[in-house]
Formats: structure tokens, sequence, C-alpha cells
């Protein structure tokens, strides 16, 4: 090894020991990263054992130096942001190789996420029905299914189901009716585009569908090609593509509020016949205030997770790897089921929503 290594790597690296700025850190970790190629240049030279690349820690740095560094002109460089393997093939840290970099709109974590599934009868016990772990990057979507499957394994199943934004889209409203008899509650993400947004704009709730003869109507009576297209999205998701006729869409009055292509036919994207009804009506649905009131009933989980982090530690991961993390999961919701248990019997109801001193201060 090089003399200056036990200088350089023979204390702990606290924060305060690194160099201030970007580019003095930058630079310091492309040394580290010329030290690790070094390293495991030398595990890999001709004239040693080959049992010594199988060793997991070596492994373990081969790989966090492939995810953090590239060579460039013999030269060891920092890979930029744009350049890393997406969050869910890498690993942020050589000591959790399960953890993952985590986005929930403003925050960010390394670790694992927790979904909770909770009984929610407003005059009885409310206890968690399932607890199951994932790598943070993991989409709440892919495991709205899975937990249908659990808690049917279980004889659990609730016959509506109230989730958060995340665990919902049309084909699982549909697939959760017809497979489990689920009602699954939930807001369903809005119309974006841009004629939804306009005053007087032709969205796709604008247009009427005729899935018996493959034909959809435009708000001006004009009647869409033959050419009914069924595909996939870049989701995977099955999608259906329509066109409307080129020349009756360019001598069209009212283009402006349908499409802005100056030469092409307003196209749609339709999911498959139930998945559509079923958006549609759900968006529809949850303008009113009686679907407000039912979907304010899983605000409860908000209290279980606040529950869990504030007396059970549950937002800290106290293991390393998945498998146990899992493990704790479980205990912990094993765990607020006895407290709930004990408080029930005693005779203790559900809080209420608690608010701050000042708010309670204002008017009714």
């Amino acid at each position: 090894m090089p003399e200056e290594w036990f200088e350089r790597y023979g204390r702990v690296i606290e924060e305060y020991r690194l160099p201030k700025g970007i580019a003095a850190r930058k630079e310091y970790a492309e040394m580290i990263g010329t030290d690790g190629m070094q390293l495991l240049i030398a595990v890999w030279a001709e004239d040693v054992p080959d049992w010594l690349r199988f060793v997991p820690a070596v492994e373990i740095l081969r790989q966090t130096w492939v995810h953090q560094y590239h060579v460039e002109n013999e030269q060891v460089r920092l890979r930029a942001t744009s350049d890393l393997a997406p969050s869910g093939s890498r690993f942020d840290s050589p000591y959790d190789i399960d953890a993952r970099f985590g986005n929930k709109r403003s925050v960010t974590w390394t670790g694992y996420k927790v979904h909770l599934t909770e009984t929610c009868d407003e005059n009885q016990v409310h206890l968690i029905t399932h607890a199951i772990t994932t790598q943070a990057q993991v989409s709440d979507v892919t495991q709205t299914a899975s937990i249908h499957k659990a808690l049917a394994d279980k004889e659990l199943l609730p016959s509506q189901h109230i989730v958060d934004a995340g665990y919902v889209d049309s084909n699982l409203i549909v697939t959760s009716r017809k497979r489990y008899g689920i009602d699954l509650v939930g807001p369903v993400r809005p119309n974006v585009s841009w004629q939804a947004k306009t005053p007087g704009g032709y969205d796709i709730s604008q247009f009427t569908v005729n899935w018996n003869t493959k034909r959809v109507t435009c708000p001006q009576g004009k009647k869409s090609t033959k050419n009914w297209v069924p595909t996939q999205d870049k989701w995977g998701n099955a999608v259906i593509i329509v066109r409307f006729p080129r020349k009756t869409c360019r001598l069209c009055n009212a283009r402006a509020l349908c499409t802005r292509s100056k030469t092409e036919p307003r196209e749609l994207t339709l999911r498959p016949k139930a998945e559509y009804q079923a958006l549609q009506t759900v968006r529809q649905q949850q303008l009113s205030s009686n679907w407000q009131k039912l979907y304010d009933t899983r605000a409860g989980v908000e209290g279980t997770l606040s529950q869990g982090i504030t007396t059970l530690g549950l937002r800290q991961a106290r293991y390393i790897g998945l498998v146990k993390v899992r493990l704790q999961h479980l205990l912990t919701a094993v765990a607020l089921n006895v407290v709930r248990m004990v408080s029930w019997l005693h005779g203790r109801t559900h809080a209420k929503t608690r608010i701050s001193r000042f708010a309670a201060l204002a008017p009714a």
C-alpha cells in the first residue's frame, strides 16, 4: 500500500475534516476513487488467487466504484448526477446494499419504505392488518395488488380500501373490484392536459366514445376515423389510439380549443373501456362533498404513522438489510396493535385530530 494511505484512511473520515467547497470536495472524491481503483486493479492481477475477487466486501467495493466513478483518459472521474445509474439498481451506502435512495415530494432519504394497512371502523378498535416493507425507490402503486392478495390470503379483505393517491390508478380500480370485490377509494390523477386547463377547452371528457362501433365523437359532432389502434404506453399499460380525419380537423372552427398542432388532426389516447369509465367516474365523484367526507377517513393512517414514529422509532431502521428491516416493521405493527388493544379495553376512545393551541383560539 502507498504510505499516504495510512494518513488518509487511518482515522474516521468526519464531515468537518472534508475539504471546503464543491471543487475541492470533487477533487478529494476523485483521489479516493483513484485509490480504490488501484486496489481493485491489484485484486484482479493475474498472480492473485481467484477467491479474493469473490469476497463480499471486494464485490461491494467493485459495485460502488462502478456506480460512482468512470475512467476518462486513464483518469478516475466522479460521475455527474445525470450519469448515475437509476436509484433502483445502485446502492448509496456500502454499509447497507439493500438500502436505496427515495424521493417523495420534497422529502429524500436512503433506506426503505413501509406500507401499513389498518381497519378504520368508527366504533371499533383500529388494528393494523398488514405491513409490507420495500426498498425506498419502489413506487406505491406497484404494491396495491400484492397488499390485496396478502389480505385475501389472511381472509382480511375490506369491502372498501381507502388509499393515498399513490396507490390508485384506473386499472387497479377495475381489477380490485373484479378480483377481490374491493371498492378502491382514492384520488385519481387529474386531467393535466392544456385543454382541461383552458376554459371551454376540448379535453378528453368532452368526447363521446362508442365502444361498440369503435368510433369517438368530438364536441363538434365529428366522428373519428375507423382506425382504432390498441397498443401500450411507455409504462406498459394497455391504451387505444384514435385519430380524427385530417381535413375535418383542419377546417374546424373550434380547432384552437382542441389542438395546438398547425397541420395534424386531434389524437386521443384512451384506456380500455372499463378503465376509461372508472377513471371518468371517479374524477367526477371526488369533486363531491360525500366523497371528500369518505376519503377523510384515510387521515387515520397518518395518525398511525405518527404514533409509530414518535413512540416506536418507526422511521429509523435499527438493522442492516431488507429482511431485518422488514422484521422490525412487523414487530412495530404488532406493538402498535398491543398498545391499541390495551387502550381500547381500558375504555379509551379514538383521539380526535389535534390542532395547535393557537389554532384553537380561532372563532368557530
